[in-house]
């Protein structure tokens, strides 16, 4: 028995490979949905048959995508797993990600990936629970932090978050399995993550971490540790990237480290001209705030975190009958 109904079915995908085969059903069996829902009547995911004006809506969505229109919900292409398994609806994906933890459970790289699916597909509560098993197998997963610290924020419990985004940045330095790409992506979100939450709780927390003296003993070394300290303006890009490439141990970019070691010691007092406070003039933009390109967009929906040409407005379609 099919049934007609309404569904939130997020950004429309649509595979050009499949849609240029001959088949007559080739078409149909291209378009793929990202966001999480089941049938109503018996939860199943999929697979789906639209309706013929479902299928005219879709097929005047392509065409406006072709034409480059903007802010269309609709994207051509794949969607897929880390591991290049491809599907087509979100409970394929989701079915796949659990075939693999049902392999690997004490794996946290795979719950990260769980929870980065569910959170992909508007799925916040999931995601929770996915990111905090994956912190609970490995407390120094530094993505797995950021994740469940941005989840935190999006739904309005930014205190919450700070101590993920303190054990980013704790932890970003030794993170050797995360690639220098995503650490150096992670660490500056942090920081500007924190800096929101600092402001609007009106300094109820302690901006960075404080040091973890088992860490410290962990890296000691025969060497002296001689800390440069300077002025960082966290109001700029330049001092946003400073302060990250402190927390990651990378050189400045004159060449120079934040943390420079030597071999003896140095003798006679500091010089006082080479303090001074860590500042911020200018506000960071909020997560929430309207995006200062002018998109109309929140920030987190547009500059903040949209990949180039991917919309991220849902739709809702009706959609009918599972094939049996």
């Amino acid at each position: 028995m099919r049934r007609v109904g309404g569904y939130n079915v997020g950004t429309v995908t649509i595979d050009p490979r499949t849609a240029k085969s001959p088949k007559r059903d080739a078409v149909d069996e291209a378009v793929g949905f990202t966001a999480y829902f089941r049938c109503r009547e018996c939860d199943a995911g999929g697979p789906w048959e639209m309706p013929p004006a479902t299928a005219m809506h879709v097929l005047a969505m392509t065409m406006m995508a072709l034409d480059g229109e903007e802010n269309v919900p609709l994207f051509i292409g794949c969607t897929a797993t880390f591991d290049k398994h491809i599907f087509r609806y979100a409970t394929d994906g989701e079915a796949h990600l659990k075939g693999l933890i049902e392999r690997e459970p004490d794996r946290a790289f795979l719950w990260v990936r769980l929870g980065n699916f569910y959170s992909n597909a508007g799925e916040n509560e999931p995601a929770r629970i996915a990111y905090e098993r994956a912190i609970e197998l490995d407390p120094t997963d530094i993505e797995a932090h950021f994740m469940l610290g941005q989840l935190l924020i999006e739904t309005d419990r930014p205190l919450e978050s700070v101590p993920h985004f303190h054990a980013v940045l704790s932890h970003a330095r030794d993170a050797r399995q995360v690639s220098k790409e995503l650490r150096r992506d992670v660490v500056r979100g942090a920081i500007e993550f924190l800096l929101e939450a600092h402001a609007k709780s009106n300094g109820q927390f302690e901006l960075l971490p404080a040091i973890d003296p088992d860490m410290m003993e962990k890296r000691r070394t025969d060497d002296v540790a001689v800390v440069e300290i300077r002025e960082i303006d966290l109001g700029s890009d330049e001092g946003l990237d400073d302060l990250r490439d402190m927390f990651l141990g990378e050189p400045r970019r004159s060449g120079r480290g934040l943390f420079r070691r030597q071999s003896k010691r140095l003798s006679g007092a500091p010089d006082d001209s080479l303090a001074a406070p860590i500042r911020r003039d200018t506000p960071a933009v909020s997560r929430n705030a309207p995006c200062p390109c002018g998109s109309g967009h929140k920030y987190k929906k547009c500059c903040g975190r949209r990949p180039t040409g991917q919309a991220e407005t849902p739709a809702s379609f009706f959609l009918q009958g599972l094939r049996r």
